[in-house]
Formats: C-alpha cells, sequence, structure tokens
C-alpha cells in the first residue's frame, strides 16, 4: 500500500512539472518565440508506461541503495597469523580430543591454553577439565564425542548424561564460568564405512544442543567451516589439516564475544 502511494505521488509531481513547463512552453510559442527541443521529449513521456515508470523507480532505488553500501565502512578482517591467535584467546582454555589436539600439534596454541587428550571422551574428561579450571581461565570451551560415537555405540543419550555430569561438576566449583560446547564436526563417508558408529554424529550432535539449551550453554556448531572441504582432512577421514584450525578458533571467538 505504501509503495503504490509513493508512485502515484511521483506520477502526480511528474504530470504537475511537465503540464507547467508544456504551458510556459505554448505561451512562448503563442508569442512567436522559437521552439524548445524538450517539447518532443516531454511529449512522449506524457505517454510512458505506468509500469515503465515503476521499474525506472525501482532501479533507480537499487542504486541508491548500493551507493549507500558502498559508503559503508568494511568489516575489518582479523588477523589469522599464529602469534594473534595466541593473543586474541586470551585466557580461555580449550580442553578436548585429539581433534583439539591438533591447536597444538600445528603450532597455532600453546598447552596454556589449550588441554587435550588423544581418546578422550565425556565419561573421563575429569581430569584434564581439572588442570583446565586449574589455569584459571575466563572461558571455558569443551571439544569432545568423536571417541564416544564409538565407546557409547550410537547411543547419544548415554553420551550426554555422561557430558552433563561433568558440567555440572564444573559449576559446582566455578558457577559464573563461561561454557561453550563445541559440537562434534563432520567425518568423511570413508570412515563411516569403516565403523558405522561414526556415522552418528549428527544425532549426537542434536542430543548436544538440545542439552545446552536445557542447561543455558552456547553450542558451537563449525560443520559449515566444512562443506566442500575434503581436501582439508587427513588420510583417516576424521582428523584435519592446519587450515581449518585458524576459522574453527575464530568461530568460538565470535561465540565467546572475544
Amino acid at each position: 500500500m505504501r509503495q503504490g502511494k509513493r508512485i502515484a505521488f511521483y506520477l502526480l509531481l511528474v504530470t504537475a512539472l511537465f503540464a507547467g513547463y508544456r504551458w510556459k512552453i505554448e505561451q512562448k510559442r503563442a508569442q512567436g518565440k522559437e521552439d524548445f527541443p524538450a517539447v518532443d521529449w516531454i511529449r512522449a513521456q506524457e505517454q510512458t508506461d505506468v509500469g515503465e515508470i515503476e521499474q525506472m523507480l525501482s532501479l533507480r532505488e537499487q542504486e541508491e541503495a548500493k551507493a549507500l553500501e558502498a559508503e559503508e565502512p568494511a568489516k575489518e578482517e582479523k588477523p589469522m597469523d599464529k602469534q594473534s591467535l595466541r593473543r586474541r584467546l586470551g585466557s580461555a582454555v580449550i580442553v578436548g580430543d585429539s581433534v583439539a589436539e591438533g591447536f597444538l600439534d600445528y603450532e597455532f596454541l600453546e598447552s596454556d591454553c589449550v588441554i587435550a587428550e588423544k581418546g578422550l571422551r565425556a565419561d573421563s574428561a575429569g581430569e584434564e577439565i581439572a588442570k583446565a579450571l586449574a589455569l584459571s581461565p575466563t572461558h571455558l570451551f569443551l571439544s569432545m564425542g568423536l571417541n564416544d560415537l564409538e565407546y557409547c555405540r550410537g547411543d547419544s543419550q548415554r553420551f550426554v548424561e555422561h557430558y552433563r555430569e561433568r558440567i555440572l561438576e564444573i559449576r559446582e566449583q566455578y558457577p559464573e564460568l563461561p561454557i561453550y560446547i563445541n559440537g562434534i564436526l563432520p567425518i568423511l563417508p570413508e570412515a563411516v564405512a569403516e565403523k558405522a558408529e561414526l556415522g552418528q554424529a549428527d544425532a549426537y550432535n542434536e542430543a548436544l544442543r538440545q542439552m545446552c539449551e536445557e542447561l543455558g550453554i552456547t553450542f558451537i556448531d563449525s560443520r559449515d567451516l566444512l562443506e566442500g572441504k575434503e581436501e582439508w582432512y587427513q588420510k583417516d577421514a576424521i582428523h584435519l589439516k592446519s587450515q581449518f584450525y585458524p576459522l574453527w578458533l575464530n568461530r568460538m571467538e565470535e561465540a565467546a564475544g572475544l
């Protein structure tokens, strides 16, 4: 409705201008003055289809919108070099399994902010979490589930109960500490073909998401970062190469507002 009124207003304004201008021209012609080249153009515009005028107005609005976007300052990209990554994480700590261990293997982060152990599971992560808490973190990121897929034999609820126990233990000691849960990252079909339990990652992630909603914890889903990036996987089709880790860390930072 508002769009129609606006177009009607424009048409009325244009018509009035044309009429006034044409009247002046006719007056001058009546006085023997020289004719104006614009008369023919004005007459042609009077016959212009309303739909064409609407299209012209729409194109003009699009051009104006693009001009405004061009004037807006570009979003500053965060530096991805190793020194910047270490500095940006601040006093936050990541606890995880062999996937999180990649932060250390590729030397993006150091052991004072990453507590990672190959084979780590939610039911057995108490000791690693205690080490992380001893570092007095400002934010705690947990990244587990890969080994639980096989250990829990595809039982996502059993996995979540183990995870919930760890979280409640943390909250008992540090009730104000912000906790962030990383979802299980995608596993390529080649690995699932060898171990069918690995194919339950999506079900585990959904169970984790529901648990986070119940406990008021932020769930971090980074699966989209690996869409179409099969070349970023190692030969086992599970673990990841170095290209992924700066992006993953950036996603955690965004979730925590660091």
